[in-house]
């Protein structure tokens, strides 16, 4: 099994700009997918390459744990992540 590395763009701005309100879905700022697919080693989409699907599970991990670490450096907190993971808690619970 290969080992992937999730790697955000140096430079690269916060992301999430906010969320569609049918779906639910991040809303991110253009260009970041493909540049952190890239950054990681992955692709974006079957481009016939012998590289990892960068997968919405990888996405989402690697918002995550940026997240984390963003707050414990002191980040302010961006509203849309907070109510993402308050959804997340209480579907774990049922």
């Amino acid at each position: 099994m290969t080992k992937i590395f999730l790697r955000i763009p140096e430079g690269t701005e916060w992301p999430v700009i906010g969320r569609d309100p049918e779906t639910g879905s991040l809303i991110l700022r253009p260009g970041f997918v493909t540049a952190a697919a890239e950054a990681s080693g992955c692709t974006s989409f079957d481009d016939g390459s012998n590289r990892p699907l960068f997968t919405e599970d990888m996405i989402a991990t690697l918002l995550l744990e940026w997240y984390r670490e963003r707050r414990a450096m002191g980040a302010p907190a961006c509203p849309t992540m907070e109510a993402v993971i308050q959804e997340a808690r209480k579907e774990s619970l049922h």
